[in-house]
């Protein structure tokens, strides 16, 4: 049985692309679960780290897993990526060694929230 709810790649990437306004479907981030570990994809960062990558390019996306806590009402992320474009966010392979565009499209990815 397919969990993932996205049918295309354009169906995720319209909803990060463009300014924030969910009764218009877009959206700063979702949580995301893949081969039993949750991950997060922001726009921008979550927490306070640089807004510029080493090639002085703006921050606009970000990819974290989140850590194993003993408390399961706790949130905490570590980072794994950060993007300057979409292009570069669906091409990464900090997810199991997968590129990201195969891991948000794989039927098993059950997507978590959006805010």
């Amino acid at each position: 049985m397919r969990k993932n709810e996205y049918e295309s790649l354009e169906q995720f990437t319209s909803q990060y692309v463009g300014e924030w306004n969910p009764s218009g479907g877009h959206w700063f981030g979702l949580d995301f679960m893949y081969e039993g570990k949750e991950y997060r994809f922001h726009t921008g960062y979550m927490y306070d780290e640089p807004a510029l990558l080493p090639d002085g390019k703006e921050v606009l996306f970000s990819l974290y897993r989140r850590k194993e806590c003993i408390a399961s009402d706790k949130r905490e992320y570590e980072l794994l990526g950060a993007y300057s474009d979409m292009s570069e966010v669906l091409d990464s392979m900090v997810i199991q060694d997968r590129p990201f565009k195969e891991v948000i499209m794989d039927d098993n990815t059950e997507l978590l929230g959006q805010d």
